[in-house]
């Protein structure tokens, strides 16, 4: 089978499998999350296709860059662009797809011509045509004749309607013969109407299920819009330097401004690494992590505060003196304590003079 590699960066993880799981329906391997490195160019000397992922968290990527420029040569490359980013300059005249707005839709047209660029070169079977949309379930007039409406006819049940048609001549011909022996004229013009009421009614629910479709319809616009116009208006009170209220965002309904909102997500942690490692202090990368504790560069974070706590000068400790009580075994107390006799007069402690050696005479010195 054969495989297609997808160079993405690590916060484009979900788009990319996103990407992937439409990439098998043609009957291909996808490799992806792959780190720059040697593991990721064995695996693009292998496929025939390699698809550069670009967002607005990849393009200044130079690592991702390298790799790409590796693939040159090597495999069929195609890039596609979400989120109305730009490919670096240095690709800009190779084939791109621009993928913004693509929500999985099997009829989204740029999709379809990655899908068809990746088939060729792979040399598997094209994927099938999308599926037709089904009819809609909303109102769908037909055609209204004086006894109500009626759906439009069929071609094959016009030649059966001429012939129902047919005989009303015979029947108006007969018509004043069982006029002269039908009941007076006076029951003519009861039996007349009954259809005619009938017909009315049929007249009346079209109107009414027309109406109540129409006020459906509205409804559920005027309801959409509003939600619409909510959501927006939750989405330019959100402050985009704050990481947890943009969090709680995305985590709602975040409707057509989830990719801003991911955007100015990571473009916040990326200003806040950016000025911890400018501060270099403890307080900035612990403040850098309180943040983005899953952060990619969280373990880089956290080896940078044990270097720069490691690095703080040694505070020497200080030894407590401890009183020597009268019933205290100085065995006992931890080595380093150092220990003074108990004051046992109540007052000042007295001086005592240092003793002063006596003498000795010299050994020859006679002695009286």
């Amino acid at each position: 089978m054969p495989s297609v590699v997808i160079i993405h960066a690590a916060e484009d993880t979900l788009p990319a499998r996103a990407l992937a799981e439409k990439l098998r329906q043609a009957q291909v391997q996808v490799v992806l999350e792959k780190p720059p490195g040697e593991e990721l160019r064995a695996a693009i000397k292998g496929a025939p296709v390699t698809i550069a992922l670009w967002s607005p968290r990849s393009t200044a990527n130079a690592e991702l860059a390298e790799e790409v420029k590796f693939a040159r040569g090597k495999s069929a490359i195609f890039h596609a662009i979400m989120q109305s980013a730009q490919a670096p300059d240095q690709f800009r005249s190779e084939k791109q797809v621009n993928l913004t707005g693509w929500r999985g839709e099997d009829e989204f047209a740029p999709w379809r011509e990655l899908a068809k660029l990746v088939t060729d070169k792979a040399g598997v079977a094209p994927l099938p045509p999308p599926a037709p949309k089904p009819a809609s379930g909303f109102f769908q007039p037909g055609r209204v004749g004086p006894g109500g409406a009626q759906p439009a006819p069929a071609p094959g049940a016009r030649p059966q309607q001429q012939q129902q048609r047919a005989p009303q001549p015979q029947r108006q011909q007969a018509a004043p013969q069982r006029q002269q022996q039908s009941p007076p004229p006076r029951n003519i013009p009861q039996h007349a109407e009954e259809p005619k009421k009938g017909g009315g009614m049929v007249v009346i629910a079209a109107i009414v299920f027309v109406v109540v479709a129409a006020l459906g319809g509205g409804g559920y616009w005027f309801m959409t819009q509003n939600s619409a116009q909510a959501t927006s208006a939750t989405w330019d009170a959100v402050s985009r330097d704050d990481a947890d209220a943009l969090r709680a965002f995305l985590s709602g309904d975040p409707g057509d401004y989830r990719d801003e909102a991911e955007t100015a997500l990571a473009s916040l942690e990326a200003r806040s690494y950016e000025s911890a490692t400018s501060s270099n202090t403890i307080e900035a990368y612990e403040a850098f992590l309180n943040d983005f504790p899953e952060s990619d560069h969280a373990m880089r974070a956290r080896g940078r505060i044990a270097e720069l706590r490691a690095a703080l000068p040694a505070t020497p400790e200080a030894t407590e003196e401890v009183p020597l009580a009268p019933e205290t075994d100085p065995d006992l107390l931890p080595p380093g304590t150092t220990t003074t006799a108990p004051d046992t007069t109540g007052g000042p402690a007295q001086i005592t003079p240092q003793s002063e050696e006596p003498t000795q005479p010299p050994p020859d010195a006679p002695t009286n």
